[in-house]
């Protein structure tokens, strides 16, 4: 995965023909939201390989490979199918978003935690808050899916093992998908075990880039995001939801700001799983 913001492309007008570092750019982007292959990300999220884009484009050179994969990417964003990175496009990948890929289906990856009571527990804790204050915060995130479902929440200590581990950490912490300093990538969750298979350690488990500047508070000060909201986000992927075509759904891949309720998009997909 690249480090940094590398995998951002920052310059319209490019499509198909053109070579250089800024289709390396776009081409590192399709690879690491799903769109390009790339065996790492369907390894890393658990994510069904059946499902995995068998599209490999040539490094550096804007060939058939990478314009098929940018048409799916502004397809499933709802942006002109043009083929080419024009200025909607380029705007979109400079947004902050989650980290999980948009791989596969919505609410059918086969995911999902054997039992309706979990656990959960924090491994660090964010600096920009209190620790009542995050807590208070994953209690909220939990809450909305715990409404519409017959889930329910428990935090207990680490050493209790929770099904759900939460760390707030920044640049590369351990599970392969670096994070990417401010804004960029906020945050990444990974899927639960396949029924009936007992979880691996970091299935379920939600990190948060701690080089964001989280807040509670709403409306939220310049310059920080609100942690209810991203961290209700991620808790869908460690339900088993992937990411969410609607743009007003709570699973739709980019932050636009608070965002603390479900959409029906949500609530039928998380209904669908339990």
């Amino acid at each position: 995965m690249p480090n940094g913001k590398d995998y951002i492309p920052t310059v319209a007008g490019l499509a198909h023909g053109d070579q250089g570092d800024e289709v390396e750019k776009l081409q590192a982007y399709l690879s690491k939201f799903g769109y390009l292959t790339s065996p790492d990300l369907i390894e890393g999220f658990g994510i069904d390989t059946l499902h995995e884009p068998e599209i490999v484009a040539e490094p550096g050179t804007f060939d058939e490979n990478t314009t098929e994969a940018l048409k799916k990417y502004q397809s499933f964003y709802h942006l002109p199918v043009t083929g080419e990175l024009d200025e909607a496009t380029v705007a979109l990948m400079g947004a902050p978003r989650c980290g999980f890929p948009d791989i596969g289906e919505f609410n059918n990856s086969g995911r999902r935690w054997p039992n309706t009571n979990l656990t959960y527990g924090f491994q660090e804790f964010s600096a920009d808050l209190t620790n009542n204050q995050v807590i208070q915060a994953m209690e909220q995130a939990l809450s909305l899916w715990g409404a519409v479902t017959p889930l329910c929440f428990r935090r207990v200590a680490m050493s209790a093992g929770p099904d759900i581990i939460i760390r707030f950490v920044a640049g590369d912490h351990g599970d392969g998908f670096a994070f990417d300093g401010p804004s960029g990538t906020l945050a990444h969750a990974f899927y639960p075990p396949v029924p009936p298979s007992a979880p691996t350690p970091i299935q379920g488990d939600a990190h948060f880039d701690e080089a964001e500047t989280w807040t509670i508070a709403v409306p939220p000060p310049a310059g920080t995001t609100d942690l209810v909201t991203v961290a209700a986000h991620e808790f869908g992927h460690s339900l088993g939801l992937g990411h969410s075509a609607v743009t007003g759904a709570l699973m739709y891949a980019y932050y636009g700001g608070p965002h603390r309720f479900l959409h029906s998009d949500d609530i039928n997909g998380i209904r669908n799983i339990y």
